[in-house]
């Protein structure tokens, strides 16, 4: 388990540029490449072993799974699909926590000693929660149908970076959700320099124009009218969401009328607008940023766009064998530069 040793050997075999360790903030983290069928311990390979590999120059080896195996007998080659042994986590699930009233936590350990102490089977003994962030005030905190332990930390609504922030760090057997996890650096990231792409996204896949709240109770479904944001009639079509109230009225004997969930659903999106989600992912050339890592933070600059901001390493593809980063990408452009540069692209 502390993975000090060479196991069953050194695989010396992948195939030019196959493998690589990629991981992304507070998302996947995974190892896959692949090897000839008659190389070096290639016959060890299996279903639920473990290869060790650094994921960052520098960074110590850690542990990933094998959870999927490709044999192409054609071409003579094995293909290995390898996640964190983080993963694990994903297969373990977290019961929920009835209670109207959902309990406070004044830190973010302090919740996930509850998610340990709550899941099945237990994790005590096996990976290790740790969390630095202290929020200014105590943040509710609930589960409210089961669910794997992975995603309540981070990957659905409600998740633990939803409630605290943070950014995850797997390390080995121990799970750090930390308040920061980069340094700030002073790497710049130039147009026409180290600078290998610039590319904007503009999604109205998840854009709302009005809101529908809804509850359930015995048998009755009651549907509240539409509550339009303002400018909805100057898109193509009503874009309705769903909102639904039906913990409010779980505990009563009382069942709302359409004009009450109306009232209630008017009251839920106070403060929202109507606006397409706008993101700009920077490419660097990789050599360049052999001595920054994943969450760090660096400075993007392109005179064309006037811009000169701070973002985030948000991804990073590195290759354990020749040591050095195939891919980085960066993200989190801040949103005042974003919203000048959607404007350029004729964007809403």
């Amino acid at each position: 388990t502390s993975f000090g040793s060479l196991g069953l050997g050194f695989l010396p075999s992948w195939l030019d540029d196959s493998i690589e360790v990629l991981e992304e903030r507070n998302g996947p983290f995974y190892l896959q490449g692949t090897l000839p069928a008659d190389g070096l311990h290639v016959d060890q390979l299996a279903i639920e072993r473990i290869i060790t590999a650094a994921p960052a120059p520098g960074k110590p080896v850690q542990p990933f799974r094998i959870e999927k195996i490709v044999k192409d007998s054609i071409a003579n080659t094995v293909e290995i699909y390898a996640p964190h042994i983080s993963y694990q986590l994903a297969k373990t699930a977290v019961r929920p926590v009835d209670d109207a009233s959902p309990p406070q936590y004044a830190t973010a350990q302090a919740a996930m000693n509850i998610l340990w102490r709550d899941c099945v089977p237990s994790m005590n003994g096996v990976f290790t929660p740790y969390s630095d962030i202290t929020p200014s005030s105590p943040r509710a905190f609930n589960i409210s149908e089961p669910t794997n332990l992975r995603n309540v930390l981070g990957g659905v609504e409600g998740s633990m970076i939803d409630t605290f922030g943070g950014e995850l760090e797997w390390n080995v057997w121990t799970v750090n959700l930390l308040a920061s996890r980069g340094r700030v650096t002073n790497k710049m990231i130039r147009y026409g320099v180290n600078m290998e792409a610039l590319d904007f996204d503009t999604d109205a896949q998840n854009l709302a124009t009005g809101y529908v709240g809804y509850a359930k109770k015995d048998d009755l479904t009651i549907m509240s009218d539409i509550v339009y944001l303002d400018g909805a009639s100057s898109w193509a079509f009503p874009r309705i969401e769903l909102i639904d109230f039906t913990e409010n009225f779980r505990e009563s004997e009382f069942v709302p009328s359409t004009p009450e969930l109306t009232a209630l659903t008017t009251a839920a999106v106070v403060g929202k607008t109507i606006s397409l989600k706008t993101s700009i992912t920077v490419k660097a050339v990789p050599d360049d940023l052999q001595g920054v890592y994943l969450c760090d933070t660096v400075t993007v600059v392109h005179p064309v766009y006037s811009l000169m901001q701070t973002a985030k390493i948000v991804r990073t593809v590195y290759d354990p064998i020749k040591e050095r980063y195939k891919e980085i990408t960066i993200g989190e452009i801040q949103k005042s530069i974003t919203d000048i540069i959607a404007s350029l692209m004729g964007g809403r």
